[in-house]
């Protein structure tokens, strides 16, 4: 954890959201055995194509929340074409919030558990705050630039009383998205898998949150959106983790974190993030 003062302000609107979060969840959650969403087209990334009532559900109330508490805050949603209040946000705000409302709707609409939600805060760009909650799990993890990572359950409301987070190194899985030439490389040294071709309900893997349970090592992509894959690059570097371009180069998306995709490489630690560096530019 690091000794400077986060801002008031972000910490007020990270424990705003905490039970907003869990509100979300247990609605999403009611409603998955019954979910169904628009026909996979053939020959695309049912990943990508993946979409349900309750990513539109959960957008529009945490949009509500949003307008009525912060109404000078920017909102982006995941579904921000279908959003009815897109347009009452401002455009030119400094403080924006992003949410992917169901991150992994794909394991959601088929009846699994891996997936969360996550919200994240940002002032001109600059990433300050992310969440991610995993209803199934009921557990939250966060981390707030400047104040350090921590971990909570369902129940949390203030980030003092949550207990800090840590990545958990050992692992030997690395999952990969939109990577190929990487997997091909990874799989010389580590157990690694794409996140779509390789999708297997059977194995013991929820999601990018493994980072912190030791089930997983890194992950790494070609293509990594900043809504979801970045926000939790951040939770991961604040907790100890490190994070680069698939090159080794050093990251610039906390500091200009907009609706954009780059390559990735996440790792659980230093040393395991060189070590993958290393099998990459074998």
């Amino acid at each position: 954890m690091t000794t400077e003062r986060v801002s008031p302000a972000i910490l007020e609107m990270v424990e705003f959201y905490l039970p907003l979060l869990v509100t979300a969840g247990d609605y999403a959650r009611v409603i998955q055995p019954l979910v169904s969403g628009p026909p996979e087209k053939a020959g695309q990334n049912a990943w990508v194509q993946a979409i349900t009532d309750a990513d539109q559900s959960v957008q529009t109330f945490l949009e509500v929340a949003t307008l009525a508490r912060f109404p000078a805050a920017g909102f982006y949603g995941e579904e921000q074409e279908q959003s009815r209040n897109a347009p009452y946000f401002p455009l030119d705000a400094a403080t924006r919030l992003w949410l992917d409302p169901i991150n992994g709707t794909y394991l959601y609409k088929n009846q699994r558990q891996g997936w969360d939600i996550i919200l994240s805060i940002t002032r001109h760009d600059q990433l300050l705050a992310a969440i991610s909650y995993m209803p199934v799990q009921e557990r939250f993890n966060l981390a707030i630039r400047g104040y350090g990572a921590f971990t909570g359950d369902r129940n949390s409301r203030q980030v003092s009383r949550m207990a800090p987070l840590a990545t958990v190194p050992g692992s030997r899985v690395c999952v990969t998205y939109q990577a190929q030439d990487a997997l091909t490389r990874l799989r010389r040294d580590w157990d690694a898998f794409d996140i779509v071709d390789d999708d297997d309900p059977q194995r013991d893997f929820d999601n990018l949150n493994d980072l912190f349970t030791g089930r997983l090592a890194a992950y790494a992509s070609e293509s990594a959106d900043l809504l979801d894959w970045g926000a939790m690059a951040f939770i991961v570097t604040q907790a100890g983790g490190m994070a680069s371009g698939l090159d080794g180069r050093p990251f610039d998306g906390f500091d200009s974190f907009q609706l954009r995709s780059t390559d990735l490489l996440v790792a659980a630690t230093p040393a395991v993030h060189a070590e993958l560096l290393a099998t990459l530019r074998l």
